[in-house]
């Protein structure tokens, strides 16, 4: 039940006034109703505090009596007449802030006709009033009571559906779920809330398993992430690089030893300065890239509020760091193809090209890994933090669009590329060596585990970019706001 103020005068039906309160405070508390007689204490500015109970009530009972209407002051002058008149004051005001009013006849008083009251208070005579008697006390409180209950419901919710728009439009979407939740629980079915809610609910179930968590690993990744992206970028690389070494050990390296002096020794040479170089260079590349990202976060976390262009770019940047790792892989692995044999010295023209391709496809088949890793780190836990009310626009939607086709060109990379690397092994071998064979083989097994890793993580990645593309078109700003449908009972309402 809303706060409720009781306008009367003193002097008229007071006994009403009484069994009216005592009503009140049974049904709805007394911290509910304001009366004057009872909650303004001596010395007190009268006016202020009848402003202040007015700003907080959601009706206003105005009891008639059979004076109210001719009631005169000590210069015989009608109180209504005085524009300083507190029942006067307090009617018009309730009137100009659209607080609903229920006139309570009572003793037979007869509603007022416009010509009889000024005309400010002329909107009153237009509102159809409750009887309140003696003889059906016990019917006119509960007529009173649902009265109250469906003239101070209405515009409450939908001030409350209004407000829920608002927050909508402004891509407050939590902050909107919870409006209409609100307003779902007092009145199941209101307007179109239902229908506005269930894709709010279900974006909400959806982001419980992204971005930060409180503890556990996500607490542990948001908290360093370009050392967690680094790390799932690193690892597969690390992996090819050690499966290169021992593949071109044994099919070539060990059968130009009979052509070239040292060459065992210029080999391993070549891999510790191409090795060091090229994952020094590709961390620190890479980690310069991600900084944005990390610093947008570590502000994000901190309660600090990033400009709308800045997100935009930091979320374009984030969603576009899975494809850098692949990419800086492949043309690190790439330029050391030609590397090696330059460094080695003498060498036949098979085992340069053979070289080459090797380290070439070597980092292809680990880009794929760092790609489905970092991509999965980004949509999982650094992407939602990014996504601020009122920041996003359709060009987000664009950019998690053009992720998901990323996403299946390198599943389909980390399922191909392994076999096709065997198959021209096999081929092209110009080594019989069992070692080279054993070593394919476990190239065969390796990508087989890897590829069924590729897929639980390619799934992963679509399932969030569902609901992150969900994120992004409900915290847009609308330009356009949608009208608020028309409440079904006037700001003051007639109460039959």
């Amino acid at each position: 039940m809303a706060e409720i103020f009781i306008c009367y005068r003193r002097d008229d039906a007071p006994g009403y006034v009484r069994a009216l309160m005592t009503e009140m405070k049974h049904s709805v508390g007394s911290q509910q109703v304001f009366l004057d007689m009872e909650d303004i204490e001596a010395g007190s500015n009268f006016v202020s505090i009848i402003e202040d109970a007015l700003s907080h009530c959601e009706v206003l009972l105005v009891i008639l009596g059979p004076q109210w209407l001719t009631s005169t002051n000590h210069l015989g002058q009608r109180r209504l007449d005085d524009p300083n008149d507190f029942v006067r004051l307090e009617i018009v005001t309730a009137l100009r802030r659209n607080i609903p009013t229920i006139p309570l006849l009572v003793e037979n008083a007869k509603m007022p006709s416009e010509d009889d009251l000024p005309p400010e208070l002329k909107p009153l005579a237009r509102l159809q009033g409750l009887p309140l008697s003696h003889l059906h006390w016990d019917d006119d409180i509960s007529r009173l009571f649902r009265a109250i209950e469906r003239v101070t419901e209405e515009p409450k919710l939908s001030r409350l559906y209004s407000q829920a728009m608002t927050e909508l439009n402004e891509g407050r979407w939590q902050d909107a779920l919870s409006s209409f939740q609100a307003i779902e629980s007092a009145r199941p079915g209101y307007r179109d809330v239902a229908e506005r809610m269930s894709p709010l609910s279900e974006l909400a179930q959806g982001i419980v398993r992204l971005g930060p968590a409180p503890r556990g690993w996500r607490n542990a990744v948001a908290r360093f992430p370009v050392l967690s992206m680094i790390a799932v970028s690193i690892l597969p690389n690390v992996l090819a690089a050690v499966f290169n070494f021992r593949y071109n050990w044994e099919a070539i390296v060990v059968p130009m030893r009979q052509r070239v002096e040292q060459a065992e020794n210029l080999f391993q040479i070549s891999a510790a300065i191409v090795n060091g170089v090229g994952f020094t260079l590709g961390l620190a590349l890479f980690a310069y890239l991600a900084r944005p990202v990390s610093l947008a976060l570590r502000q994000v976390a901190q309660g600090g509020a990033a400009g709308l262009e800045d997100l935009k770019a930091v979320r374009e940047r984030c969603l576009k760091l899975g494809h850098f790792a692949a990419v800086i892989g492949v043309a690190l692995w790439a330029m050391a193809g030609p590397v090696y044999p330059l460094m080695i010295g003498t060498m036949e023209l098979p085992d340069y090209v053979y070289f080459i391709a090797s380290l070439a496809l070597s980092g292809v088949i680990a880009a794929t890994y760092p790609f489905l890793g970092v991509t999965w780190l980004c949509t999982h836990v650094f992407c939602l933090p990014l996504i601020q009310p009122g920041t996003t626009s359709l060009a987000d939607e664009t950019e998690l669009e053009r992720v998901e086709r990323w996403n299946w060109r390198y599943l389909l990379l980390a399922g191909v590329l392994p076999m096709l690397a065997i198959t021209l092994g096999i081929v092209l071998s110009r080594s019989d060596l069992a070692a080279t064979y054993i070593l394919l083989g476990a190239l065969g097994l390796g990508g087989l585990a890897g590829f069924v890793l590729a897929i639980r993580l390619f799934k992963s990645i679509q399932s969030d970019l569902a609901v992150l593309k969900q994120a992004a078109r409900q915290s847009s700003a609308k330009l356009k706001r949608p009208t608020p449908l028309p409440t079904s009972q006037p700001a003051t309402a007639n109460c039959p």
